[in-house]
Parts: C-alpha cells; structure tokens; sequence
C-alpha cells in the first residue's frame, strides 16, 4: 500500500511511509502473487509494463528479471521512488521510476502493453485511478490489480473505521470486478486470494523481529502518543477479522 499519505495522522499507511521497516515487498502474497498477476495480465518479453504505486520497486524490479520487458513505475512518495532507483541501480536494471499522481498518469493515451497496480487502489478514488489505468494501456492490453476486499455483509460501521484510521475503501470482490467492466474492461476476472491475509501480520512482525517491533512502538508513541498506539491496533484488528479478504481482478481493454 502505497501512496502519498498524512503522515500526522495515525495509521499503519503513515507508519510505513514514514519508518524504514526493512520490508521490500509491502503486500499479502510476495512475490508469488506478483507472478501470479503478471502471468494473469499475459506478459511478455519486449512489452512494455507499468506499476502504479510501485512502492520500494521490488515488484517492479522481479518482473523485468522474470519477464524481460520493460518495466516504468510511478509512485506518490518521493521517499519510494529514490529507494527504488537505489535498488534497480544496484540490480543493474533500467527501470524509469518516477513520482506521479495515480489520478493524473503522465502518459499518453495507449503508451503500455499491461499496466498494474499492487495494494493500493482501494487508497486512491477507485474510479479515477482504474479509468487512468484503463487510458494509459493499449487495446487489447491488461489492466491487472491485487488489493484489500471486504467480505459481503461486513457491516458499514466498520468500513467506515477502517477508513477513517487507514484512509481505505476497499470493494468486495465482486464490487472489484463491477469497477473493471465500469471502466470498460472485458473479460474481467476476480480471484479469491483471502487466505493470504491469514497470518500476514503475524509474517511482518516475524520478519521485523522483536528489537524492530520495539522501535515501532516507541515511534508510534513519540509521533501520535496513546491515542495514536490505539487507532493503530485497531486497524491491526479489523485487517485481522473475517470482514477483510483479498483478490486479484484482471480485465483487458478491448
């Protein structure tokens, strides 16, 4: 989940824009699910692919190595974008990492053969971000997205916390699927990936370690205090209830 947050507001988005975690793959699933996606969205050598919200460029990085096509990732955070030069200079990649508003592409019409997006569009105005996407790929391309859903009947007061801690408006999954074919996306598939959100928070403690988790805390309450810790560990709830799944939506532009 990556995007230009408010970093005065507590929330596990502002944490993550804010603190080095040492996590370079910043959603459920790896990068297996980011194969998955690629495969899904029919990627190709020579093709040309773009990230939005590319985050700390990992994703981007493991296609172009995978894939051999040519991979441009935009990305709201300054922060991000420099760490993921960093790293496809150091992987001795030609990625174009630029900072862009997902709302707002700057490309031209039909510029990508797929483009696709990582846990981050339920951040964004979910219309304008998807119609954006569907604008910038060719036809006959893939516009491809893994992100946050909500199971049907959860009810409305909670999607209303999450978003006002996180900023999130996620989609069931079916919903998901409406959006793509709003936009004018065919052949649009979702798949239910909601077994990865099972134990994901449990992985990133694991991975961040005592001593990081520690540090965490302490930064949570130096930056927003007790109030702060609380929102925080709230929304740690909600994304660790039965009211959160997860999919992958696929469609290509006709």
């Amino acid at each position: 989940m990556k995007r230009k947050s408010d970093r005065t507001r507590p929330s596990l988005e502002s944490l993550i824009e804010s603190e080095d975690l040492g996590l370079e793959v910043l959603h459920p699933g790896g990068l297996e699910i980011t194969r998955e996606l690629a495969e899904l969205c029919h990627i190709q050598k020579s093709q040309k692919v773009l990230d939005v919200a590319s985050g700390t460029g990992e994703s981007a990085c493991y296609i172009a190595e995978n894939f051999g096509c040519e991979v441009v990732g935009v990305d709201a955070s300054e922060y991000m974008v420099e760490k993921a030069k960093r790293k496809a200079e150091n992987r001795g990649l030609n990625i174009g990492f630029r900072k862009a508003d997902a709302h707002n592409l700057p490309f031209e019409d039909g510029t990508f053969d797929v483009v696709i997006s990582e846990c981050t569009t339920c951040l964004l105005d979910k219309e304008k971000a998807i119609s954006e996407m569907v604008r910038v790929v060719k036809s006959g391309g893939y516009v491809g997205i893994h992100d946050v859903c909500w199971r049907e009947g959860t009810p409305e007061e909670i999607k209303q916390k999450l978003a006002d801690i996180e900023g999130e408006k996620p989609e069931t999954l079916e919903g998901w699927k409406r959006l793509f074919e709003r936009a004018g996306l065919k052949e649009v598939i979702a798949i239910d990936k909601s077994y990865l959100m099972h134990g994901w928070g449990k992985e990133i403690k694991k991975k961040i370690g005592i001593v990081g988790q520690i540090k965490i805390f302490l930064r949570m309450i130096k930056n927003w205090g007790i109030s702060g810790y609380k929102a925080i560990r709230e929304s740690e709830r909600i994304f660790q209830s039965e009211h959160i799944g997860y999919g992958i939506i696929v469609g290509r532009k006709p």
